[in-house]
């Protein structure tokens, strides 16, 4: 399950983010994670977008995947703070302009 996982990451762009802190649940890395996880998850809430039928969640065994649409269970259900986009705003426009 894991390998297919993988296969299906590596075709997923990314954005890279310059984050100046070592890695660690109180990191700009871990905030940025965590909210993330908060923002998309339709664990006990209305999907924002249900996970398309081939999604390979759907045969996983642990219920918090299942339920969130999201292959990590950590902060599926804890409730999302709409000011974490304007954080992320600010770590992504210097991007734009270099």
């Amino acid at each position: 399950m894991e390998q297919a996982v993988s296969q299906v990451i590596r075709r997923m762009p990314f954005l890279w983010l310059a984050i100046g802190d070592e890695a660690g649940p109180d990191s700009m890395r871990g905030k940025i994670e965590r909210k993330f996880d908060e923002m998309l998850s339709n664990f006990n809430k209305p999907p924002l977008g249900p996970p398309s039928p081939q999604w390979l969640g759907h045969r996983c065994d642990r219920d918090p995947v299942k339920a969130s649409g999201l292959w990590d269970q950590n902060h599926v259900d804890e409730n999302y703070e709409p000011a974490f986009l304007d954080r992320l705003e600010q770590l992504v426009t210097p991007m734009g302009k270099a």
